[in-house]
């Protein structure tokens, strides 16, 4: 028996909401991406949710038309991958993240804030949408990220290999799952990836990215810039842990390029900079948990497609393999989107979304809300 679900995300990127529906297979357990899409966001929200994101003071009023403006964009997202689908293969219900403003989980109160409005979102589409996962998760006194890590263990832990999963989106994130399947799924955020390079590239190049990191890598590597930002309190705390944009910021690399000290830094060679950052912090980490270099590294998230970045995690790592998960049968752009579908399938199952030994939970705990159509 067939059931099917919508997955839908945006990410710290801010550069579109990726949906993807999953048929999921209640006999075998197995899931399959029936379709997918990706919509960009509008210049102009964009420009919004960046501003929230970073804001010291904000208005009821911006926070309103974010929220209607990134719900509609979910609306139109959901439209498009349903476009010409069977009836028989309409979702049980959409499974959304939102879009993060702002991540505090060692604050007090600890709290997250995603945008989306699931009554609007109902409304417009027709189908039922699960929404707010991180709370839940948060409440239980856990970071409340990364979640999809549950949904890597679920889909991707490998009884012949231990396996790190390396997800490089706006920031970089790894999930440990070991073939012992005794031994605890770890994983945790790294620091910053996407996030950074896309906003360096913004601010000197006026375009939103550079394909491939052919900028960066006609850079050099500045040893003092490098050493000055891996010297952030971030690397060296012990997991569980989770950060964002409210610490890792272009006012963040601002201070640190200031601290610094170096006149005249070519452009590209502080985004060489950046791309070894990324590399090395993830580099560090899985050394720390795969000491024997047995792992198989499988990289997902859009940094895939960074054939520079992944070439130095590759270097760093060696002499592990490295493939993308689409070796395991999943895309790499496809995974934060399949995941949440994977939520919202555990939701309506009432089976637990989150692992402990990952977010620090007290217990696994069954996420989201639910919002009837």
């Amino acid at each position: 028996m067939f059931s099917y679900y919508v997955g839908m995300m945006s990410g710290t990127s801010l550069d579109a909401v990726d949906g993807v529906l999953v048929r999921f297979d209640a006999s075998t357990g197995q899931l399959t991406r029936i379709a997918g899409y990706s919509l960009p966001l509008p210049t102009e929200l964009r420009k919004l949710l960046t501003g929230l994101a970073h804001a010291n003071q904000l208005t009821f009023k911006d926070l309103a038309l974010a929220e209607d403006g990134i719900t509609r964009c979910y609306a139109e997202c959901a439209k498009q991958v349903l476009e010409g689908i069977a009836d028989d293969q309409q979702p049980v219900a959409l499974g959304c993240h939102g879009q993060t403003i702002e991540h505090q989980p060692n604050s007090t109160p600890p709290y997250t804030l995603q945008l989306l409005n699931p009554s609007l979102l109902a409304e417009l589409t027709g189908h039922n949408v699960i929404c707010d996962f991180r709370r839940r998760d948060l409440a239980a006194g856990g970071q409340a990220a990364p979640l999809v890590p549950a949904f890597h263990q679920a889909a991707l832990q490998s009884k012949d290999e231990d396996r790190i999963i390396i997800n490089l989106g706006g920031i970089a994130n790894l999930t440990y799952l070991p073939a012992d399947q005794k031994t605890p799924v770890i994983g945790f955020d790294t620091g910053p990836a996407n996030l950074l390079l896309d906003a360096w590239h913004q601010q000197h190049w006026q375009s939103d990215y550079d394909p491939s990191g052919r900028r960066a890598s006609s850079g050099r590597v500045i040893p003092e810039l490098l050493q000055q930002l891996c010297s952030d309190e971030y690397f060296a705390r012990q997991p569980p842990k989770s950060t964002g944009r409210e610490h890792f910021n272009p006012q963040w690399l601002a201070t640190h390029l200031a601290v610094c000290n170096q006149q005249n830094l070519l452009p590209e060679d502080v985004l060489a900079t950046l791309t070894e950052l990324t590399a090395t912090t993830l580099a560090d980490q899985i050394k720390y948990l795969d000491p024997v270099n047995l792992a198989h590294l499988l990289i997902c998230g859009g940094g895939w497609f960074n054939t520079f970045l992944v070439s130095r995690i590759r270097a760093l790592s060696s002499p592990r393999k490295v493939t993308s998960t689409d070796t395991a049968g999943i895309p790499p752009q496809d995974m934060e989107a399949i995941a949440f579908a994977w939520l919202a399938h555990q939701h309506v199952n009432r089976q637990h979304g989150n692992l402990p030994s990952v977010t620090g939970a007290k217990g696994e705990r069954v996420l989201g809300g639910f919002y009837p159509a």
